[in-house]
């Protein structure tokens, strides 16, 4: 008789030993995925996208067994604020079809593996009140942290209304873990991480104006957690592009344009600038009389100044508790304490 791998565990052997139940835990703010050179790719429609986002916000990752299954309910009441009856029972039924396809982006035609994702979804089952989602161990073990993993907030992912949004947002989220935030993809590997068929926008043009403009324009205007970012053609190539550059916009690089922009303001008008800070100092600092003539009369003051009001507006420093007598102390208007 031919042995067996006492590690592999059968779809029915897994559901005898049971699932990991996670416990529902209502505005969890984030989502986690793992930082794997290796890609996962789920052709998902936009109401499946958001189902699979309220499954993985569920999850404990600190008790996350990856040789087990997933058993995740959350409340009816929460699933169809985004959703209809209607929609939730064709998007599950098709769900459970679908499968994830790891892949090295690097070599996609050497090492390949599809998972089945759930082995069950079930919804007010017994009039539960919640929808549930059995889940295989495959999928646990892909979505097993480790040291390295990057997080999203839940909620600015629910309210995208696209499915290139999503996927954009998150690999933005994977290389700003990374500390990464130029960084360069070739078309055809942009299109498999996004999940954009082959036989739709084949021309860059197309692929820009539906896909990554798209996309872009909903992830900086998100009202929660926008990320600032831009792109390019790779090289600076107008004709046969095949590779584009990112570039995400760190905080450093908004103090940097809005020190640009205040000297330009200078240049053009002074004096509307003195009065702006005038403002800014007696309304934003409440500075007394003296102090408002010591800075505004000194040139290095001002300058100073308007750094630290623009790294403070840019969530730099954030905690300093008193903004005004931190802001002295920098520019040595505030006597030392004698000990």
């Amino acid at each position: 008789m031919k042995k067996t791998d006492k590690n592999i565990v059968s779809s029915s052997e897994q559901i005898e030993i049971g699932y990991q139940e996670q416990k529902y835990i209502e505005h969890r703010a984030n989502n986690y995925l793992p930082q794997k050179l290796v890609i996962s790719q789920i052709d998902f429609t936009r109401v499946e996208q958001k189902l699979y986002e309220m499954f993985v916000n569920q999850i404990n990752y600190e008790n996350l067994d990856p040789s087990r299954g997933l058993l995740v309910k959350i409340p009816l009441h929460f699933v169809k604020q985004y959703m209809t009856v209607d929609q939730i029972r064709e998007t599950t039924g098709k769900m459970m079809e679908k499968k994830i396809t790891l892949f090295d982006v690097n070599h996609p035609e050497i090492e390949f593996r599809h998972l089945n994702i759930f082995h069950e979804i079930s919804y007010n089952d017994k009039q539960s009140g919640v929808l549930e989602f059995k889940s295989t161990a495959a999928i646990s073990e892909l979505l097993f942290l480790g040291k390295q993993y990057a997080k999203y907030d839940f909620l600015t992912v629910l309210k995208f209304k696209h499915s290139y949004s999503t996927l954009l947002y998150k690999l933005l989220k994977i290389h700003i873990g990374q500390n990464r935030y130029n960084f360069v993809y070739s078309i055809a590997e942009l299109k498999k991480l996004l999940n954009v068929s082959e036989n739709i926008y084949k021309n860059l043009k197309d692929f820009k104006k539906y896909v990554l403009n798209t996309a872009m324009n909903e992830i900086i205007n998100s009202p929660t957690h926008p990320i600032d970012f831009e792109y390019s053609h790779y090289g600076n190539k107008m004709r046969n592009v095949t590779h584009l550059q990112f570039k995400i916009k760190t905080v450093f690089d908004s103090i940097k344009a809005e020190q640009s922009e205040f000297l330009e303001a200078v240049s053009i008008n002074p004096k509307s600038v003195l009065a702006n800070i005038h403002n800014i100092l007696v309304e934003k600092y409440q500075l007394k009389e003296k102090e408002l003539n010591i800075i505004l009369n000194n040139d290095e003051h001002i300058d100073r100044f308007v750094t630290l009001h623009i790294e403070f507006e840019n969530g730099l420093h954030s905690k300093v508790k008193n903004k005004t007598a931190y802001m002295l102390a920098c520019l040595g208007l505030v006597k030392k304490k004698q000990k």
